[in-house]
This record gives C-alpha cells, structure tokens and sequence, in this order.
C-alpha cells in the first residue's frame, strides 16, 4: 500500500481565492465553512472514484481476520481457509486491513483543500497519475512526524497526588495570567484546539468540562479503520499535561475555553504521519465550521514537527513536498481565522525545525520561571525568519497527566517547548476571550508586541520575549 496527499498544485503555490463563503476584503470575521476553495479541488475525488477506489467516508465491511474462517470454507477468490496468511506476530509491522478486490481508498478533506489517497495497486497509482499530475501534487506520505522528545531540567521528587499537592496557581503576577482571571478573562467563548496525544477527559483537571475529542487511527482515510468520536483518553499522559496548561480548570491558563482535541500521536513511538496530523487538522476545521462556532475566534495549538533532516531513506524531495504539504495546511488555518501555534523544538541553540520555522505558526521557546532560557529550547533562522516568535514558561511546569486504577489523578512537572507552546495558546485564548472580533494576524501581532523583553542570551534566540497578558 502507498499512501499520498493530493494537494492543488496552486493551493501550495499561492494563496486561495475567496470561496462562496469567504471573506470580501475588509471583512474582520472569516467566515469558516469552505471559506476557501480551489478550481481543481473537487477533481481527486471524482477521478478517484472513478478509478474504484473507495471513499473513506462510507464504511467498508470490516475484513475476515486471518484464520477465523471455518474449516474448509473458500475464501477470496476460491482460496481455502488453510490457504489464508497467518494472523501477523506481535512485533511485526501494523498494515490496513482491505477488502481483497479493491484498488484503494480515499478522504477528500475540503476544509484543507486536500485528498488523502491510498492505493493498494500500481496500476491504480499509475491511472490516478494520469489524471491528475498535472494539477496536483502527489505527496507521499512517508516522512515520520512527532512531538519535541521528553527533556530532563531538574526535576525531583515522586508525582504529585491530586491538586491539594498544589495549594495555589503558580502563574507569576507578570504572565498577566492571574489579572486576566481576577477580571473575568478565563477564555469563555473561546474554542481551542489540540492536537497531542490525546486527553484524559475524566482526570480531575478536565472532567467538568465536555471535550470534544477524535481518536485518528493509523489509518484515518480508509474506509475500514475509520477515525472515531469517543470520551477523551491518552495512553501516552504528553497530551494531557497540555491540555492541562494550556485549559485544564484548576491550573489551566484559560480555563473556561471549549476544547477540541485530536489523537493523532502513537503513545509507544511519539510519532505520527503526515496524513493523521491532515484528518485532525481536517477535523478540527469541521468543528470550528459548524454554525453556532463559524465566527466563534480559535487557536490551535501543535506540539509536533518534521525531523530536521530528511530521515534515512526518504529523498530531499520528498521531505520538502511534506514540509510544504503541512506549511498549506497552517495557511488554511490562518485563513480561517485560527492562530496556529506551535513548538520550536528541544534540540537547543541554531536548530530549526518545521512546522516552527513556517510564517504561519506562531513559534514558542521556552523559558523558567527565572526568565531564563532553558538550554534545550529550540532557535536559529531560516532566511529572515528568526525562530522562535516568543518565549513561555516550559521548565518543569506543573499540570495533570494520568489516573490509577483506582481514579487516583496525578500531576507532574514536565519541561520542554511543548509546555510553553500551550502556555502561550493560553495566553492567545485569554486575548481573544477579551476581544472577540480581533483576527488572528492581530492577536499574533498583540502576543507579541505585550511580551516582556528578555536579556540577550550568548547562544539562543529569544524572539519579541516572554508571552504575557496584558
């Protein structure tokens, strides 16, 4: 099986044209749902379904698991049951399950101007080529992402057990963080989103509030392995630390905003794939499309990036099709009116990473609570752009992670870029809370102007300073 991302050719190029429900000029609201469009959008999905393959959005018929058909049955195309491959030992690579005569499958993501393609023959990959090389971009679907990789900065002593562990918030004054709640500014109104590794929506610091929340599975656009709507859970704890700075109620920077998180980061492997972060990405828009949330402000919050080189095997071309795949999909964000904001990464002092390094997200390093640069915080340039944008508090932040058996919740202290990058998705909700009809564009531009200048420091960069509201 090949999996591609069939991108317009002028959606990656340029800048989308105003669709039926975009925005004229001089508009402050964007309006969301199909706010943009593409004149080669629809083509993929047509041609493809032309070719037999299957929308993902119809559910297929779940394939018989090896060795569970009765003895003696024929099974596909006149094969004995004896005859079928052996259930796959553990260890060995995870594969889509498919029906045995189809020639793939597919999802067409409007929102994102994209369609996520799997092929399970050449020659359907050859006739898809066919039809459609010459205005899309056949983006293969291979280049690992994951979130920025656990950091170590000091911190002692067991997990904390419940919230008495933590008598009080421990924003400093100067976040702005406790004025912003002494006056009422708690991010109501406000929807946020998360992409992670999921959230424990029954964890103490999340169970008040209704999370809206997707598992994207592995293989997100077959119509067999469907993405799924269920009650937040995070076998990893990444996202739920996250959710917590960033919304969580009692330790939350803006407690009261409505969350929106997407699982598409594998607990085991902290990885995840061009296509999962597209499906959430596509999701989320969805959410923030519906009616009732359409003019509704919005911040998305990505803790997750491409590697900085091309991994072993995977052709510079390739790499840079990804990046650029990615770099769309924030664009379409920024369309909508939803600031993207992103981590710059755990690899310390002149390393860039993608999507941090991007125009469109706003990147976040991380600082103590002394104001001081944490040695692993990501920085450097790309061209004239400096990484990152601002700083947030990201050394051993204090937020919730898991329960016991017994529905003991725990906190823990984690450091690293995505603790500060929620911190300042936190602040971003705090700005829009209080003003509702400002854009992203000018909520970035608010972020950054309110930050408090930091010292030069020898070996990072530092951006326009540590995030604050003001």
């Amino acid at each position: 099986m090949k999996s591609f991302l069939l991108v317009p050719k002028e959606s990656i190029e340029t800048q989308a044209r105003p669709g039926v429900r975009g925005t004229a000029q001089g508009e402050r609201v964007l309006s969301r749902s199909t706010a943009l469009r593409f004149s080669a959008g629809q083509k993929a999905p047509d041609a493809l379904t032309a070719l037999g393959l299957r929308s993902a959005t119809l559910p297929g018929v779940k394939p018989e698991v090896s060795g569970q058909a009765q003895r003696g049955r024929k099974g596909a195309r006149g094969k004995k049951a004896s005859d079928v491959d052996a259930t796959p030992m553990p260890g060995a690579p995870v594969t889509e399950q498919s029906g045995t005569e189809e020639v793939g499958s597919y999802r067409f993501m409007p929102l994102i101007g994209a369609t996520m393609a799997h092929f399970y023959s050449q020659d359907a990959e050859k006739a898809a080529r066919g039809e459609l090389a010459e205005e899309f971009e056949f983006i293969p679907d291979v280049v690992p992402l994951s979130f920025p990789g656990p950091v170590s900065a000091g911190q002692t002593g067991p997990r904390n057990r419940g919230m008495s562990s933590l008598a009080t918030r421990e924003w400093p004054d100067e976040s702005g963080v406790p004025l912003a709640h002494a006056q009422g500014i708690r991010g109501a109104g406000v929807m946020l989103g998360i992409l992670d590794t999921g959230v424990d929506a029954d964890h103490p610091e999340h169970a008040s509030k209704t999370i809206q929340f997707r598992y994207v599975s592995l293989f997100p656009n077959s119509p067999h392995n469907p993405a799924r709507d269920v009650r937040g859970f995070d076998p990893d704890g990444h996202g739920t630390h996250v959710c917590g700075i960033a919304a969580g109620v009692h330790h939350g920077v803006a407690p009261e905003v409505d969350l929106y998180a997407a699982s598409v980061i594998e607990s085991e492997t902290i990885r995840t794939s061009l296509g999962r972060v597209a499906a959430g990405m596509e999701w989320l828009l969805h959410q923030f499309s519906r009616p009732e949330n359409a003019s509704r402000p919005a911040v998305v919050n990505l803790s997750l990036g491409f590697p900085l080189q091309p991994p072993p095997g995977i052709s510079e071309a390739d790499y840079l099709l990804n990046q650029r795949a990615l770099q769309a999909m924030l664009r379409r964000l920024l369309d909508s009116n939803i600031l993207p904001i992103v981590a710059a990464g755990n690899s310390g002092p002149n390393t860039v990473g993608y999507p941090a390094a991007f125009p469109e997200a706003l990147a976040v390093g991380a600082v103590d609570f002394e104001r001081n640069v944490a040695t692993f915080s990501a920085s450097g340039a790309v061209g004239r752009r400096v990484v990152p944008d601002v700083m947030g508090y990201g050394v051993n932040v204090y937020s919730s992670t898991e329960r016991r058996c017994n529905n003991q919740a725990f906190y823990e202290r984690m450091s690293g870029t995505s603790m500060a990058a929620p911190y300042v998705a936190g602040i971003a909700a705090l700005y829009r809370c209080r003003a509702p009809d400002l854009t992203a564009l000018e909520v970035r531009d608010l972020i950054l102007a309110n930050a408090i200048k930091l010292p030069r420091s020898a070996n990072h960069r530092t951006g326009k300073g540590l995030a604050v509201f003001r």
